[in-house]
């Protein structure tokens, strides 16, 4: 759990040193087989915000219709939880599912999808969506990119990118800007993907709309494609998306 939450409150650098030490005294690397990684794709690296050039000025905003695809994923995939699990039990490289996403991903009410959806994804940080140094709550920062055109993620793009990204580098960790679950306790949490030098990680984080991100980390977005827009679809939300919750 403090693995979860420690990263929402310092830059990712430190995060990084931060989760290879907790990993290393839960024992979550311990044994793990060397995972054979790939070469990121140019797609990858030209969809990935902030490297190798510095962050935007503030009073630059992205567009969603401007914004590079960086992945696209099928949901639908699987069906259920235990599908899951056992994906990332014969997953070829070692994947840690921390306790926050492990409980939310087995909550009755966690939303999987019925029939197999394309989803073309981004990845944007949020100094690109104008935000200074001092970052922004997690209300302002998806207020923002849903009026840019961007969408949230199904909560279930965080087990299936999660599957999808092996060659992830290490150090890296993407927030998944998603509709918040709700523990047993109440609390909200949504995922966050990493590396951490030893295991890949798929991790709980805190989702309450006051809590603040830095403006050096990552998130992921859904771009909605142009013929799954209408007329008729209803305009976004600038309020907080609600919670999937379960007795």
């Amino acid at each position: 759990m403090a693995t979860s939450q420690l990263w929402r409150m310092l830059p990712v650098a430190i995060v990084a040193v931060g989760v290879l030490v907790l990993s290393a005294g839960l024992g979550i690397g311990d044994a793990a087989a060397k995972c054979p990684r790939s070469t990121p794709s140019a797609a990858s690296q030209v969809a990935a915000p902030g490297a190798g050039r510095q962050q935007p000025p503030a009073v630059e905003r992205i567009s969603a219709t401007a914004t590079p695809i960086w992945k696209t994923i099928a949901i639908g995939t699987y069906k259920g939880v235990d599908a899951v699990r056992a994906a990332m039990d014969a997953a070829p490289c070692p994947i840690a599912l921390g306790d926050w996403a492990d409980e939310i991903l087995g909550r009755p009410s966690f939303p999987f999808s019925r029939k197999p959806t394309e989803l073309d994804l981004v990845v944007v940080s949020v100094a690109d969506l104008g935000f200074g140094d001092q970052g922004a709550p997690l209300r302002d920062i998806y207020a923002r990119a849903l009026a840019s055109g961007l969408e949230l993620c199904p909560a279930e793009v965080g087990p299936v990118l999660r599957l999808n990204y092996l060659d992830q580098p290490p150090g890296e960790f993407l927030h998944v800007a998603m509709r918040p679950v709700a523990r047993y306790s109440g609390e909200l949490a949504d995922f966050t993907l990493g590396n951490g030098g030893s295991d890949l990680m798929l991790i709980g984080g805190d989702a309450r709309p006051e809590v603040a991100l830095p403006s050096v980390v990552r998130l992921v977005f859904v771009r909605p494609r142009p013929d799954a827009i209408s007329s008729a679809r209803p305009a976004p939300t600038r309020r907080w998306p609600s919670a999937n919750r379960s007795a």
